[in-house]
């Protein structure tokens, strides 16, 4: 398995997992001046990711062990839980990061002097002494973590973002850059795993200070943005409700729950009109008492159980009638029906249900 290279400024490059739902990014930017040279890695990914970004690394450095420097958003395992490892084939690497991520990622048994706490530096804006280049560090508090930051370098003018602005993915062919497609994922990403609004905020006024503005937004999943659509997608995350704004949300009621899957059968409609043939199909089988689905021509009339209920069965015939691929694109379109119609609590449903067949057996991978 390899990971693409993608150059998305001055020797500021792209490693990007191959998951089609919701994929890792991983950044590279070498600092050079002259014969000196200076190799940091932001955000270097999980376990699974050590032997497409050794292969990467071999390309683009000469190898593994010509890393300098690693920068770590925050602790979450799927972007942290390969650092112990890179420090072991890069004995003269050290970590950057948080006073609040050291305290968690120095659980990996990382001695004390390969960890540098940000907070120590005198001022957000640092030197690399031995090719002097400029970064400059930029908290982005509870967005998710408490001490999540962000690393602009001034050279390329690419900010990288760790969470914020990331996303699922929702652009067919998963392109590297953002299109305004790439908002529906930015959008659920944001609203479920960020606090709040002004958590928002806080970390968007602090990008709009920067100065040169940056140029690209790197974030840790989904697309790379740049141009227009950064300052279009900071205004739309400026008036979002995310995490705890929507815990004010009362529990849905029926009428709601019915325009947002009538808003789903649209755009399924819309877009993959053979499911939507076959769906609609065993939704209005006459005089079927086992659909819990009152369907009058193609509309969604009335439903006989509680929505909660009514989520399991939609996910069950969507599993049935669908490849795993295709389940889950559905799902993320029923994600955003559900926050459009303001019902945003039955979107962890959407993650915890799985039939039977594909979960793994445990006995398959150990041997007592």
């Amino acid at each position: 398995m390899d990971y693409k290279i993608h150059e998305i400024g001055k020797n500021f490059y792209l490693l990007r997992s191959d998951e089609p739902d919701f994929h890792r990014n991983i950044y590279l930017k070498i600092f050079k001046n002259g014969n000196k040279s200076v190799n940091m890695i932001m955000d270097p990914g999980s376990r699974i990711d050590l032997e497409p970004l050794t292969k990467a690394l071999e390309k683009l450095i000469g190898g593994i062990d010509k890393i300098d420097i690693i920068f770590l958003s925050h602790q979450d395992p799927d972007v942290s839980s390969s650092t112990p490892f890179l420090l072991s084939a890069s004995p003269r690497a050290v970590v950057i990061t948080s006073q609040d991520t050291i305290r968690l990622v120095k659980m990996y048994g990382i001695p004390s002097p390969k960890l540098k706490a940000i907070e120590d530096f005198k001022t957000e804006t640092v030197v690399i002494k031995e090719t002097g280049h400029r970064i400059r560090f930029i908290p982005a508090y509870f967005c998710h973590f408490r001490g999540a930051m962000m690393l602009y370098d001034l050279e390329s003018r690419v900010l990288f973002t760790g969470d914020f602005m990331g996303g699922l993915n929702t652009i067919d062919g998963n392109p590297v850059y953002a299109t305004e497609e790439a908002w529906d994922g930015i959008f659920l990403f944001h609203s479920i795993y960020m606090p709040s609004n002004l958590a928002l905020r806080e970390t968007i006024d602090r990008i709009g200070l920067l100065n040169p503005f940056p140029e690209v937004i790197a974030p840790q999943h989904g697309y790379v943005v740049k141009s227009e659509l950064i300052v279009e997608f900071l205004n739309r995350l400026s008036e979002l409700n995310v995490g705890m704004d929507l815990l004010a949300s009362k529990e849905p009621a029926k009428d709601q729950f019915i325009l947002a899957v009538n808003d789903f059968k649209d755009r399924i409609k819309r877009d993959y009109p053979n499911i939507f043939k076959k769906l609609f199909e065993r939704f209005k089988s006459p005089g079927s008492f086992t659909s819990p689905f009152i369907i009058k021509g193609d509309e969604l009339f009335d439903i006989k159980i509680p929505p909660s209920d009514a989520v399991r069965f939609l996910l069950s015939v969507l599993e049935d009638e669908t490849n795993e691929m295709e389940f889950t694109k559905l799902k993320t379109f029923l994600m955003l029906s559900f926050e459009k119609f303001n019902i945003p609590h039955l979107i962890p449903m959407l993650h915890l249900e799985w039939s039977e067949d594909r979960l793994i057996d445990i006995n398959e991978i150990f041997k007592e």
